[in-house]
């Protein structure tokens, strides 16, 4: 039987959205949500899937050096190297993004530190919301 555990984290970023028509190809940001779920088929020799406290270091580690107070832009947008001049937080993307790429980005990202610890938890979920009631899921 697998056991999940969660911890939510709370970050601001700026992105915008390239090729798209409508209101997100302006630069803007959101203050955005993030839930990870993360699991195991067996706790470890104290009881645990992992420590909440080291799954909050870690997550927070991928979120504070590269997404929180950054700005996304992909690459392609003919905007970005205007963008990069103006501010060296600003971060060019090999995707444009969106909620969905974001979220993917992070759970690769995340997957990434979490795979160099001793035993780690399978990430079950990523979910990211964008405003209070729009997410993406992945």
């Amino acid at each position: 039987m697998s056991v999940t555990i969660s911890r939510e984290f709370w970050f601001s970023m700026g992105h915008t959205l390239n090729d798209y028509i409508g209101k997100c190809h302006n630069l803007h940001g959101h203050n955005y949500r993030l839930l990870v779920e993360v699991s195991s088929p067996r706790l470890n020799d104290i009881g645990m899937v992992m420590d909440f406290g080291d799954l909050k270091a870690l997550v927070e580690t991928v979120i504070d050096n590269e997404f929180d107070h950054r700005f996304l832009v992909h690459r392609e947008d003919t905007r970005a190297d205007d963008l990069v001049i103006i501010d060296p937080n600003v971060v060019l993307c090999d995707y444009n993004p969106t909620a969905e790429q974001i979220a993917s980005d992070l759970r690769d990202k995340i997957r990434f530190v979490l795979d160099r610890t001793v035993d780690p938890p399978q990430i079950e979920s990523i979910t990211l919301w964008e405003t209070n009631n729009s997410y993406a899921k992945v």
